[in-house]
């Protein structure tokens, strides 16, 4: 297998493409999708804002490889139907991203009360009616990812 280095803003890499022949069949990305800085580390922070962020970054870092080698010379000359191959990485990410959007702003709000009222129902302790409520939001929002196939 043959690797391409993909960089960006000069020779700094974010990734490569692995080829077999002149087929790409690989995509590596050097950074953690939650390495908002790309230093290499993920900080305390970076980790809080991605365990608060209402969107989820899962394949960030490879969609930004797919991007950035759509263009890229090496890629497209090995392998021209790559561009189409990103743009369809780009857009399954995007979907993630709407559907993250959707949920909360649309259902969010409605479950944590539902889930909070369910669990004053259910039981008086403080402790287990924080499990009982994130417990119901998570089987929720399993359910509205499942139907909407994220």
């Amino acid at each position: 297998m043959d690797w391409v280095l993909i960089t960006k803003f000069g020779n700094n890499p974010i990734g490569a493409i692995g080829f077999v022949g002149d087929d790409a069949v690989a995509i590596a990305a050097f950074y953690d999708d939650r390495d908002g800085n790309q230093d290499g580390k993920v900080s305390l922070l970076e980790r809080f804002a991605a365990k608060i962020s209402i969107v989820r970054l899962d394949g960030l870092s490879v969609t930004e490889v797919a991007m950035q080698a759509r263009v890229d010379p090496d890629v497209l000359e090995r392998d021209p139907s790559f561009a189409q191959v990103a743009s369809q990485i780009y857009l399954n990410f995007a979907k993630g991203l709407i559907l993250d959007g959707i949920y909360a702003a649309y259902f969010a709000r409605g479950v944590s009360m539902t889930g909070k009222g369910i669990a004053q129902l259910v039981t008086s302790s403080t402790v287990k009616g924080f499990v009982v409520r994130k417990g119901f939001e998570g089987v929720v929002k399993d359910a509205f990812y499942n139907v909407t196939g994220r």
